[in-house]
């Protein structure tokens, strides 16, 4: 298990004990079409197309609400990791509509973000 993963964990769990409801935001996208042939780990689609899965490109990787109930976005990095100019996009949004999000290092940073 990679760093971030482990920090994910670890301020999901600080942001559920202080009354938080979060979800990992997971993103990705899949080639799916007809199987048209199938050998061990390759396969051969016809009539493929790519589906996304996840909120939008740079959403961010902790969501959930508040104690208040206001929308939470906890884009997780660590010590030296750098937001994306789509990460700090979304982060920006958020801020702007009434949510609170930002970039957290550690369980004590979201604690920080939701003011505990």
């Amino acid at each position: 298990m990679n760093q971030e993963t482990i920090i994910q964990r670890q301020i999901m769990l600080a942001l559920s004990e202080a009354g938080c409801l979060v979800f990992r935001n997971e993103t990705a996208g899949a080639w799916v079409g007809k199987v048209i042939h199938k050998e061990g780990n390759l396969v051969t689609l016809a009539n493929a197309r790519m589906v996304t899965f996840g909120l939008c490109v740079g959403s961010s990787d902790i969501i959930g609400c508040d104690p208040e109930g206001r929308f939470i976005g906890a884009e997780v990095k660590t010590a030296t990791g750098k937001p994306t100019p789509e990460q700090r996009n979304f982060i920006d949004n958020i801020n702007r509509k009434g949510g609170i999000a930002g970039i957290v290092r550690s369980p004590l940073d979201a604690l920080k973000l939701i003011g505990r």
